[in-house]
């Protein structure tokens, strides 16, 4: 019983750190990607009339 309230806590900090690392890279390239979206809408393609 001891064995398996070890693996539980361990399962339980291992989910937690990957959903932060996650959320924390979310946030970093999330933003990065975002701007780079942002610049590449902005700029007129050649040859393209409305």
């Amino acid at each position: 019983m001891e064995t398996m309230l070890q693996a539980l806590v361990v399962l339980g900090g291992l989910t937690f750190s990957l959903a932060a690392a996650l959320l924390i890279e979310e946030l970093i390239f999330g933003q990065i990607v975002r701007v780079a979206f942002a610049r590449r809408v902005e700029i007129p393609k050649p040859g393209h009339k409305h």
